[in-house]
């Protein structure tokens, strides 16, 4: 028996338990449904590529953020040593442009970092259930048949 069969029978079953029906969100697929249609897909080249965005602009960002603290800084220190009012207000913006600057980074190094690991990840969990949903003589381990082992 497949999967789509005994997921058809367990649907069935669980529409006949009277006033508590079961209710499930559905994938229409251009052809109808069954089989396969609503899995989860995951392409790493999607991933890889919005990954190496955000790195790509962690190292942009590092090089621009950085130049607009120095110059911003250097011309504060010089207005403040003139006595002018703004040499102070002037840094302040620098610091606070240098702490965005820092948050932003570490966002596009974390996104970076997780689109790796998640990449890295869903690519072990797939091996993982191709070689572990089989019994030893090869046959898929369909619901119904791991159940025989718990009875």
């Amino acid at each position: 028996m497949s999967f789509d069969d005994e997921w058809e029978r367990a649907k069935a079953r669980a529409m006949g338990d009277g006033p508590a029906r079961m209710r499930l969100n559905q994938l229409v697929a251009a052809g109808g449904g069954g089989g396969g249609g609503g899995a989860l897909v995951v392409k790493r080249d999607d991933l890889g590529r919005v990954g190496h965005a955000a790195y790509e602009l962690h190292g942009g960002l590092r090089a621009a953020g950085g130049h607009a603290k120095a110059t911003s800084k250097a011309a504060g220190t010089d207005l403040t040593t003139d006595h002018f009012a703004t040499g102070a207000a002037l840094t302040k913006v620098a610091d606070t442009w240098q702490s965005q600057v820092d948050t932003l980074l570490e966002a596009c190094a974390r996104i970076s970092n997780h689109l790796d690991y998640s990449t890295k990840r869903y690519g072990d969990e797939d091996a993982t259930i191709a070689t572990g949903l089989h019994d030893a003589h090869k046959r898929l381990l369909i619901p119904s048949r791991i159940a025989e082992y718990y009875r």
